[in-house]
Formats: C-alpha cells, sequence, structure tokens
C-alpha cells in the first residue's frame, strides 16, 4: 500500500511529465488519461497565467503562442516550490536566454520586468544609511540596482511602437539600472558603474568609505558621478543627523 505523500508525488510528477501512471489507486468514473489531462491542463494554466502577469513586457514582444508555449515548459520544469503563486517564477529570465539564444535580450527584458514587479511588492517606506558624520542619506528600501546585457529599459520603453523597437541597438554592453517604488508605479534610472556600485554597496551595509572606494575602481570621478546620477536624484534626500 502506498503512502499518500507516494500517492500525491506521483500525481504531480504526472501532471508535469504528461506521463498517465499505473491505473492502481486511481480508479473512478472518468479514465485516468482524460482526468489527468483535465488537472494538468489546469494547473499548467495557472502556471502560464502567472507568468504572463509577471513579464508583461517579455508576452508584449513575442506574442502569446510564444510566450505560453515556453512558459508551460518552464512550468513543467520549474514548479512552483511553495503553495501560492505570488514570486513565482524567478528564474524565467535565464530559462529565456537558454530557450531562445538567438534572441538573447529577452532575458534581460525578463529580468527587468521582474525587478519591477519585486519593486511594487516593496513597502514605501524609506531607510537612512549613514554617509558622513552628521549627514545621512534617506533612500526607499524598494531601491535596488539591477545589471543588464542589454538595452531591457529601452526596449519595454519602446513597445507598441514598432520603429522604436527597430531602431534599437541590440548590441550586447553593460547597462546599469535603479529602481524603486514610488506609489503605484516603479521609476527607473540609468547610472555608471561607479554608482551602481556605491548604491549597491550601501545597500549591503558596507559604509559610505567602502562605498566610494568601490566606485573609484570604476571611475576615477566616482564621486562626481555620484553627486549628478545619485544625491541629485528624486529617489534621494540628504539629511543633517546621524541616522534614525
Amino acid at each position: 500500500m502506498q503512502s499518500l505523500s507516494e500517492r500525491q508525488s506521483r500525481f504531480a510528477h504526472a501532471i508535469l511529465s504528461g506521463d498517465t501512471p499505473a491505473q492502481e489507486g486511481f480508479g473512478g468514473a472518468v479514465p485516468v488519461a482524460a482526468a489527468l489531462r483535465i488537472h494538468r491542463n489546469t494547473v499548467i494554466g495557472a502556471l502560464v497565467n502567472a507568468l504572463q502577469l509577471s513579464y508583461p513586457s517579455v508576452l508584449a514582444l513575442v506574442g502569446e503562442a510564444f510566450f505560453d508555449q515556453v512558459a508551460a515548459d518552464f512550468a513543467c520544469r520549474h514548479p512552483p516550490a511553495a503553495a501560492r503563486l505570488n514570486g513565482y517564477g524567478e528564474a524565467f529570465g535565464g530559462f529565456l536566454a537558454d530557450h531562445a539564444p538567438s534572441l538573447a535580450y529577452l532575458g534581460d527584458v525578463a529580468r527587468l520586468d521582474w525587478a519591477m514587479e519585486r519593486a511594487l511588492c516593496q513597502s514605501q517606506a524609506t531607510r537612512q544609511y549613514a554617509l558622513a558624520p552628521g549627514v545621512a542619506l534617506q533612500w526607499p528600501v524598494s531601491l535596488s540596482a539591477l545589471l543588464l546585457h542589454h538595452p531591457a529599459a529601452e526596449i519595454r520603453s519602446a513597445l507598441g511602437d514598432d520603429a522604436a523597437l527597430a531602431a534599437i541597438d541590440l548590441a550586447p554592453h553593460d547597462h546599469w539600472l535603479l529602481l524603486w517604488r514610488n506609489g503605484r508605479t516603479v521609476m527607473t534610472r540609468q547610472v555608471g558603474a561607479a554608482s551602481a556600485a556605491f548604491v549597491t554597496a550601501m545597500l549591503a551595509g558596507e559604509g559610505a568609505e567602502t562605498a566610494l572606494a568601490r566606485a573609484a575602481a570604476h571611475a576615477p570621478d566616482a564621486p562626481t558621478l555620484i553627486q549628478a546620477e545619485i544625491f541629485a536624484a528624486s529617489f534621494c534626500t540628504i539629511l543633517s543627523g546621524d541616522p534614525a
């Protein structure tokens, strides 16, 4: 006699693989193969729908037929690890890059979609970081830095405009983006490697001195770049006094 967990594992494998399990223990009025197709369509359809919601830019670029095919393949190979779909599909960008290497930019478009969704799920609270004695930076807790190798932000902005999309240079090179939540939207700002290194180090709690050193490794004029790209940005507030 199989245990409940063993039967559940067999059933889950059958749903994800499409294989029809042996008949024993699965009897009923509806043939096993037909019942399995119904359950499989329901499960895979729900996972594909969740991926559509998380990756709207990818869906807009490739169309529903292509997206659903790739998403279903991903769902079968990478089922949810938790009993909820919020946060499902983080690895989809890497899967896309491997699945469609001739469309290498798709992986980065997916990573941007994911980062924007994660930012939107964050609190709108702020956090303070000590910059110097008596001086602190105040940033959104949703702030993050994202490295992309293709112009995903430009592609996302051009969706719906075929001429604008066709004019984008898809040659790979590094693109650093800062993302943060602003109400019900997510803001993005492109910065250089020095500013991204500074933000990444500060967010990791490495302190201002280390953050500035990491930035200087990318550009000798790092303080000037940080002033222009970070301190003057709308998400950054400079406060007098030590962090609260």
